[in-house]
């Protein structure tokens, strides 16, 4: 797994604020600002052992340094009931942390989440990620789905 990594923009070709788009990461899936963040999360196919992913790219619309935190993110998945369950990030090492992101940068990382069940929906307090005092819940929906090709 790797480390969340913030990819600094050339000096005058920063990340503008409310663009949500940037030369070397896409902003995909349900956009939210949280403070000086703004988010994009979405969901990719889950993995072969029914771990889903999501997605997460950051823009930093301020000019100093935020922290992003997707190590205490509370994510939670929903069955085809509506019933809701906790989903835990799969960290066997450790590595996902708090890191600050430079301002006007962009960054992005991908986290597989394990539960008992596989969800049917994926909601994150996207407030969370910067320590927000309020509560940005943000749901996507179902997940994609692989097909083969005859």
């Amino acid at each position: 797994m790797r480390v969340l990594a913030a990819t600094v923009v050339l000096a005058g070709c920063g990340y503008q604020s409310g663009s949500f788009e940037s030369p070397v990461r896409q902003f995909s899936g349900s956009l939210v600002t949280v403070d000086c963040l703004d988010i994009a999360i979405d969901r990719r196919s889950d993995l072969p052992d029914g771990h889903a992913v999501v997605s997460y790219t950051f823009g930093n619309r301020c000019d100093h340094p935020v922290l992003v935190d997707l190590s205490q993110v509370a994510v939670l998945g929903r069955d085809s009931e509506g019933k809701s369950f906790e989903l835990a990030a799969y960290d066997p090492r450790h590595e996902i942390e708090a890191l600050r992101i430079d301002g006007r940068a962009v960054g992005g990382e991908a986290i597989a989440y394990e539960s008992e069940q596989s969800p049917q929906q994926i909601c994150i307090d996207a407030g969370g990620i910067t320590h927000a005092p309020t509560v940005a819940w943000l749901c996507i929906g179902s997940r994609p789905l692989l097909t083969e090709v005859p």
